[in-house]
Parts: C-alpha cells; structure tokens; sequence
C-alpha cells in the first residue's frame, strides 16, 4: 500500500459533497467539525462556476467574431428555446403568488449566481420590496457582472462587446455579450411564450455599476418602458383589485434570503441551533442544482449551434479558443505547483465534487476513485454535467411518452398552486418540484460528432458536450492525462491520471 496515494478514508472525504458532511457532522454534535466545513462549502463551486460562465462567453465571443455579431440573437433565441421552454417558459402562466416566486428566485438563481461571495469581486445581492414590486439589486451579479469587473472584456481575454446597439443589448453599444443572455430568457422569450416580461431588468451602465432585476407583484403592471426597449407592448391591464399595500416580507427575511448559506449555518451553529443548521443545510444543499444544469445547457447548446451554422469541423477551433481563454489563462496557473496527487484532489474537488451539486438529482451523480500501482481513475456515475445530459435523451427526438408525461406534470403544477396548502409546506416542494423539472427537461436533439477528430480522442458519435473534455485533455498535452467518456447511457466517464 506504500505506493497508493489515497486511504479508504480520504476517499469517502474527497467524493463526499461538503453539505453532507455537515449534516453527518451536526448528527454526531461536532459542531466545531461543522463550523469548519462552512468555510470549506464557501469555496465548493466557484472555480466550475467561473468555468461555465467563462466558457459560455468564450463561445458567444467566437460566434460573434467568425459568424458575425448579428448571429448572436439567432444563438440566443435557440439555446434558450431548447433549454427554458419547457424547464421554465411552461410555467410562466402558473398562477403562483409572487412572493413564494420570489423566494424560490432568491435561492435558486441569487444565492446560487452569487457562490456565497467567493471568488474575485464576490457575488453579492440584497432583495427590497416595495406596494409593486420585488427588487433584487446586484452588487455585483455573481456571473456577468462578476465576469466584467474581473477585466474579462479587456486584453488579454477581450471578451466581446456588442459594436453597436441592439434591443437585445438593451439599446446599448460595448454592452458585454454575456450579459445579453438576459433580456432574452427573462423578458423577450418570456413575452413570446406568456405575453408579459416576467424579470425586467436595469442593467448596469459600467462594469462597478449594480444590476437590478424586477418581481412586480402584478405580472403585467411592468410599465410601459420596459416594454417599449423592445419595440413590444403591453398584452393585459395592470389588474385593479390587486392589493399593493401587502408586505410579503420583512426586513429580516429580506435579509436572510440574500445571505450566503454557509453564513446562515454557520450562524445557527454558533448560537447552539443544531436542528436550525440541520434544516438550512437540508434545504438548501442542493442551491446550485437548478443553475448548474441552465449552465450545462447553454454550453450544450451553444456548440450545437456553432456545429450546425459554422460546420462541425470548426468546432475545434472554438473549443480551443475556450480552452485558451478560460483553461490556460485562468486554471492551469492553480495547478503549476501541485504534484499529480495534488492535481487529482484539486480536479475532484473544484469540478467533479461541485458538479454532483450537493447530492441532488435523479439519478444522483456520483464519484468514485479507483487506485492501483500505476494509476489513479476518477470515476463519475454519471458525470453530472455530459452524463446526465446522455441519461435524459438529450441527443434524441423528444418522445411521445415524454410530452405526454411534461403534459401531465404542467397541468399538476398548475393545480398544486392554486390548492390551500401551507406556506411552508408550498415553500419546501416548490424548490424540489423544479430541481426535478431541470433535471429530467434537458435540451432535445443535440449534435454528436459525425467521425473522429484529434479534440474528440479519435471517437466517432461522441456528444459535443463531451467533446470539451476531450479537446482540453487534447489541448494541455499531459500524456499522463486521459478522459474516457460514455460510450453510452448507462456508461461512466472515467478521468485517468497515470502516475
């Protein structure tokens, strides 16, 4: 055994979500053991989140740059068409009392974007509400305004900005290409599919500015501004028997609902509420669920569109262009110093471990290492990200069972929120409700490679998605490295590090 570098014991650690090991920890009263781990939980996704946001950007850049910028609208509508219209757009006419859609908004998309403010220029937000509306104000967004104070739009990343102005840029010209994700997936496809802006949004005019997205309490009182930025108008009249005066929310709550969860555990511990840290950490381990598995999709989508406009043969070309932008520049300087065994625990913590999101989704994602004399495999069963896109059918025609299942579901969603049942109750399996919807409705008809080139390992058939692992592995020329994808559904995707 002298020649392994990992025990039976640092294993369970390294491929144990870090909320888990919170709540073991609470269970047996090691409260110190727990506080501890809080500090650990801050730091579990910032480096795959920057990952998806930098990547997403890389691409939209290189589409903008060889198709030409104009093709940016058509991209956008499309991924966000295969990935919101039936994980979101379906349910914009649910008629779900704002303030629970508020709260489920907080923790799935604010405190999830915001990764507990780690990471450079940290994600932060605060949430005000007012007769009209709910306010959340984001100082900075923990994804695009992140990305532009951190100097992604300046040399040597030079990250696009739109040369002019278009609606979808909110009028405005240098507006990053990133941040017009948002008009799209908040307002204009939201308009498309129900006839009102669900999220309004004052975007920042500089990179130090906020960013401010709008809940108004009535979904069709959003004034006529915010419509006529997109050359639209109003479908309905404001209702007039709504009742403004009502207060949903006080300031505490407001407060409590924007603070990082490793703060809110952290808190309860340290005053003695073990059962109170217990449920903070029960409820919200999974926060990342539902945005890492938009993330997972707007990158699926992305290359699926650069594949089907610009020719898969050129997909290669953006996908190292990601890898210079977003691999070199930003990750492998983390890793210079550290030994193979180092490498392997950095990997497994920052990308595999943070991905398997708390534990959540169904089938749950899992790792485990396998070790001999000569190598170390990192098994992931399924990857949570490529994997669990294969599970769900994303590279096949949308089954009739499928539609018909979705059909039925909608219209339970639909009935369930209307039923007397209470708040607390709605509040607990609304989170689950969607973490299931994003789990099982993933884009449809995704492109795999039509041969083998050198940035897919050589492997004819291979999903675009997972072609990025294979052309990073391809790109860094660590001959000690090797990923191994699926060869199907029901098949891992094993990282190898020889020793």
């Amino acid at each position: 055994m002298g020649s392994y570098w990992f025990s039976q014991g640092e294993v369970r650690e390294m491929t144990t979500p870090v909320s888990k090991r919170i709540i073991k920890a609470i269970l047996r009263r090691r409260r110190d053991e727990a506080v501890t781990l809080c500090g650990l939980l801050k730091e579990e996704r910032i480096l795959l989140h920057d990952l998806f946001v930098d990547a997403c950007t890389a691409l939209y850049t290189w589409i903008g740059e060889n198709l030409g910028e104009e093709r940016l609208e058509d991209m956008f509508t499309f991924s966000f068409q295969q990935s919101c219209r039936r994980s979101y757009h379906e349910f914009l006419d649910l008629d779900m009392e704002r303030g629970l859609e508020a709260s489920l908004v907080a923790r799935a998309s604010w405190v999830a974007h915001s990764c507990s403010g780690a990471g450079e220029h940290g994600g932060a937000f605060s949430l005000v509400e007012d007769d009209e509306k709910f306010t959340f104000v984001l100082d900075p967004c923990g994804s695009g305004g992140r990305e532009w104070r951190r100097g992604m739009y300046e040399p040597p990343y030079s990250f696009g900005l739109t040369s002019r102005a278009y609606p979808w840029s909110y009028n405005r010209k240098d507006f990053p290409y990133y941040c017009c994700h948002c008009p799209f997936n908040a307002e204009l496809l939201a308009y498309e599919k129900a006839g009102f802006l669900n999220w309004p949004v004052d975007p920042p005019e500089h990179a130090m500015d906020v960013c401010r997205w709008h809940l108004y309490k009535d979904k069709y009182a959003v004034p006529d501004e915010y419509y006529e930025r997109f050359g639209l108008h109003r479908k309905r009249e404001p209702r007039q028997d709504l009742a403004y005066e009502r207060r949903w929310f006080s300031d505490e709550q407001l407060r409590e609902m924007a603070k990082p969860t490793p703060d809110r555990i952290r808190e309860r511990l340290e005053r003695g509420e073990l059962c109170g840290a217990l449920w903070v950490t029960y409820y919200l381990k999974s926060e990342f669920f539902y945005l890492h598995n938009l993330y997972v999709s707007m990158l699926a989508t992305a290359l699926d569109y650069i594949a089907g406009n610009a020719g898969e043969e050129r997909m290669g070309e953006a996908l190292s262009y990601v890898y210079d932008k977003c691999v070199v520049r930003q990750i492998i300087p983390l890793t210079e110093a550290l030994s193979r065994k180092e490498i392997v625990e950095f990997m497994v913590f920052n990308f595999f471990l943070a991905g398997t999101c708390g534990g959540a989704g169904i089938p749950a994602a899992r790792i485990a290492i396998s070790e001999d004399e000569s190598k170390v495999d990192i098994i992931l069963d399924p990857c949570p990200s490529g994997g669990k896109l294969l599970r769900r059918h994303a590279y096949e025609t949308l089954r009739r069972t499928t539609m018909m299942r979705e059909k039925l579901e909608n219209g339970l969603m639909k009935a369930a929120v209307k039923l007397p049942l209470p708040r607390t109750m709605v509040e607990t399996a609304l989170p689950i409700a969607f973490d299931y919807i994003s789990e099982t409705r993933r884009p449809e008809e995704l492109g795999t490679t039509s041969r083998g080139y050198a940035w897919t390992g050589g492997i004819a058939g291979l999903p675009y998605y997972c072609s990025m692992c294979t052309s990073f592995v391809e790109e860094s020329g660590c001959e000690w490295l090797e990923v191994i994808p699926p060869g199907g559904k029901r098949e891992s995707c094993v990282w190898r590090v020889r020793k």
